[in-house]
């Protein structure tokens, strides 16, 4: 990718004679978490297109290197919101580092986008650079480059993404059997959603559960059983390749006791089948491992 090599090496050259100065690198008067604040109030500019917020971040000279290697100027990115031809719905940003050298900070982060560009899905999964300076008592952005994050290093989060049908869910008897989940019946039905932006759903549910006497007026019990019959929960999610385990962090849900929770599955592939198992012990009973089985759903 071709990039504007003189920006990089004036930010480079300012750094290096910052350090060698002493100026005390890292987070300085809690100038890393005013950086932050700052790159939050970006991006919640960037999805309700607020101009004038926008305006008083992006410096004059502000210069951003695309990860296509086009360079846009202050001028092309506000003009782009300004139109209408950029729209972001969602960002979702992770693995924040940011350095402080007195005046100057460097922030790098990777994140997860749902946009478009005139029309064209622009959704990206990338890492980025920002280049903050502080004038006058406040912070103002300068500069960024962000470069596409690979396949390779997308791997098994991206052969998450998509949504699934559930085939078969219970836990294992002491001598090895699988038991289904009694309250959702011999047919359950399911579905779990993993999104490129990080946010997952899941659900399971009895299909063959009895209907209201009155639909408009359901009875105290009937308004329990329909409790038994379906499970949900809805949040973001985190994938740990290399300890074979996603983690479910729960938003909202049907069982109030779990949100705000982290929710440990260890995963694996095999096929178009992803299979989810853990430990848990229900109330007042043992503890047994369980087992949940889900199908890819393909496009029709």
């Amino acid at each position: 990718m071709k990039t504007p090599l003189l920006f990089f090496l004036l930010l480079a050259t300012s750094i290096i004679a910052l350090a060698q100065n002493g100026t005390n690198v890292g987070a300085a008067h809690g100038a890393d978490e005013e950086v932050r604040s700052l790159q939050d109030t970006l991006i919640e500019a960037y999805i309700h297109r607020d101009i004038a917020a926008l305006d008083h971040i992006l410096a004059d000279e502000y210069t951003f290197i695309n990860d296509d290697g086009t360079v846009w100027s202050k001028k092309q990115t506000l003009d782009s919101f300004k139109s209408g031809d950029r729209q972001i719905t969602s960002y979702r940003r992770q693995d924040d580092s940011v350095r402080v050298y007195g005046d100057t900070a460097v922030m790098t982060y990777r994140y997860q986008s749902k946009e478009t560009y005139r029309g064209r899905d622009d959704s990206s999964d990338d890492r980025l650079t920002r280049i903050f300076v502080k004038r006058d008592g406040r912070w103002q952005m300068v500069g960024g480059h962000e470069t596409r994050v690979s396949s390779s290093e997308r791997g098994t989060r991206d052969r998450l993404i998509g949504t699934w049908r559930l085939v078969s869910a219970g836990t294992f008897r002491r001598d090895g059997a699988f038991e289904s989940y009694p309250e959702y019946g011999p047919n359950p039905i399911g579905y779990l959603m993993y999104d490129p932006t990080g946010h997952m759903c899941g659900s399971l549910a009895n299909p063959d559960h009895p209907h209201w006497a009155n639909p408009e007026k359901p009875t105290d019990p009937e308004k329990l059983r329909s409790y038994d019959a379906f499970f949900a929960y809805c949040g973001t999610y985190e994938v740990r390749d290399k300890e074979s385990r996603v983690i479910h962090r729960r938003e909202m849900g049907s069982w109030p006791h779990f949100i705000g929770t982290d929710q440990n599955r260890t995963f694996r592939l095999e096929g178009d089948r992803l299979i989810l198992s853990d430990e848990e012990t229900p109330p007042g009973g043992e503890r047994r491992r369980y087992q949940i089985t889900w199908q890819r759903v393909s496009a029709q």
